[in-house]
């Protein structure tokens, strides 16, 4: 056991964590006062933080503060430390700790605001807003935790020694699968700590009419910060999306080699996408089958453990007589993301659904509305934005996982992310930008699709429809007349 390396870890997990959770706070702040549809693009934007990969991030900030640049004379910043590890996955994973906390508050009303004169600012963020969202925060806390401390292709690139590197080397070199699984009991213990610190439950907060509107919030919040929140945000989303993405659009090779990727690409991009909506659509429906019942922690176990562990159980536990045909097939990868990923669509469904008003629960049950009818009135009109949310973030993860299907990816089942983890062992910098630029149509796949689907929706029924319906007060007529 190498405790030096171990305690580097959990510095670069604890810092990235913590400015992931202040900068996400912020960021959120800022936009649940901007309006639309300005906020969807800007979302979109800080979306874009999220799926770039890990190597292009860090390989842009090593050009700016390299030895031979210009900048490292008038900035002397050392990047290859433990603090320049977590700077670039922090701003790899900020997104996640603002989309959960964007999620909390989808159930904050114009009633919430005006309930108390002296609510504005500094004691609305900290009585209201805090705890609206202090349990989903908390668990978003836990998502950038792990992820950090299973990285090690950001410390690799920056000359950090981590933790996860000596437990790659034990396998890789001898194949120990023994060596590796005891080896690895610290990523799974330290994390779980914290995941058991931080169990708590939302508030149900009362839900009797529609969400505030972006002015009243930003009246509330008040202009100081509300425009230092957003001043925050801008700066974050120039270092976290302008500057890599300037690395990737302004080299020319990037679009000289576009059009030869695409044709080469079709397939592995076709995997990336089928497997990605198909993980994160089953992690939901999961959570809506079973999301009453008390097993969160266990779920969590699986994203505890580094990807490239679960791909060796698999391989242990299918590679046997009678599975042979699961293990050859891409429903391995399937069932490896599932495990892996189940938790965040999970729980995602849980927090949302248990922090919905019992009330308007228990009176559309009393007129008659149950299973089916309960999910289309109550549950997904109150809490289908923060399922939403849940279900791109799995999305997200599965788009760009490597550590989980690397050993277990059948022949002919390449995904984009691995193809480019690959190509990065022969320095093809042009094609791996381009298949980035590839990658990133597919992370915003959904959001279009979304928008477009919300578009032809309010062309048919007509904008009146949407602005005078009532979320969820005819519950119960509308399951009779169903029924």
């Amino acid at each position: 056991m190498n405790w030096g390396l171990l305690l580097n870890s959990l510095e670069v997990a604890g810092l990235t964590a913590l400015g992931a959770g202040a900068l996400g706070f912020g960021a959120a702040l800022w936009l649940a006062g901007v309006p639309e549809p300005w906020r969807s693009w800007l979302l979109g934007t800080s979306i874009v933080a999220l799926v770039l990969p890990p190597w292009l991030v860090a390989n842009c900030w090593l050009d700016i503060f390299g030895p031979a640049s210009w900048v490292q004379a008038w900035l002397p910043v050392r990047l290859h430390s433990p603090v320049g590890a977590a700077w670039v996955l922090t701003l790899l994973t900020w997104p996640i700790a603002m989309l959960v906390v964007l999620g909390a508050w989808t159930g904050l009303q114009p009633s919430h605001l005006e309930s108390e004169p002296n609510l504005r600012g500094t004691a609305l963020v900290r009585w209201l807003l805090w705890p609206m969202a202090r349990a989903a925060l908390g668990q978003g806390l836990v998502i950038v935790f792990v992820l950090a401390l299973n990285n090690f292709t950001v410390p690799t690139l920056l000359q950090v020694r981590v933790f996860p590197a000596e437990v790659w080397v034990r396998f890789n070199t001898n194949f120990d699968t023994a060596g590796a699984l005891a080896l690895s009991w610290p990523l799974i213990l330290a994390p779980g700590l914290l995941l058991v610190l931080l169990r708590c439950s939302g508030l149900a907060w009362p839900r009797l009419e529609s969400d505030a509107t972006a002015q009243a919030i930003r009246r509330e919040l008040g202009t100081s910060w509300w425009l230092g929140c957003g001043a925050v945000t801008g700066l974050l989303l120039i270092l976290s999306v302008a500057v890599p993405m300037m690395e990737l659009v302004g080299t020319p090779r990037t679009w000289l080699e576009l059009p030869a990727v695409l044709r080469t690409s079709q397939s592995a991009a076709a995997n990336s996408l089928w497997l990605a909506a198909a993980t994160a659509t089953g992690c939901i429906g999961a959570g809506l089958l079973t999301w009453r019942w008390r097993m969160g922690l266990l779920l969590w176990l699986p994203f505890l453990v580094p990807g490239l562990l679960l791909g060796i159980g698999l391989i242990w536990l299918l590679n046997r007589p009678g599975l042979i045909g699961l293990y050859q097939s891409a429903g391995v990868v399937l069932l490896g993301l599932w495990l892996r990923y189940l938790a965040l669509g999970w729980h995602g469904v849980a927090v949302a659904l248990r922090g919905l008003d019992r009330d308007l629960v228990d009176a559309a049950q009393l007129e008659g509305a149950s299973g089916w009818q309960l999910l289309r009135w109550v549950h997904l009109p109150l809490a289908g934005r923060p399922i939403g949310m849940a279900w791109y973030m799995t999305y997200l993860l599965c788009l760009w996982d490597v550590e989980t299907v690397v050993l277990i990816v059948p022949p002919g089942g390449e995904t984009l992310a691995l193809r480019i983890f690959n190509l990065l062992h022969y320095g093809h910098s042009a094609q791996v930008n381009a298949l980035c630029v590839v990658m990133l149509s597919l992370a915003v796949a959904p959001l279009a699709l979304a928008r477009l689907a919300l578009w032809g929706a309010r062309a048919v029924t007509g904008p009146e429809h949407w602005a005078s319906r009532p979320l969820a007060t005819s519950a119960g007529s509308d399951a009779r007349e169903t029924s």
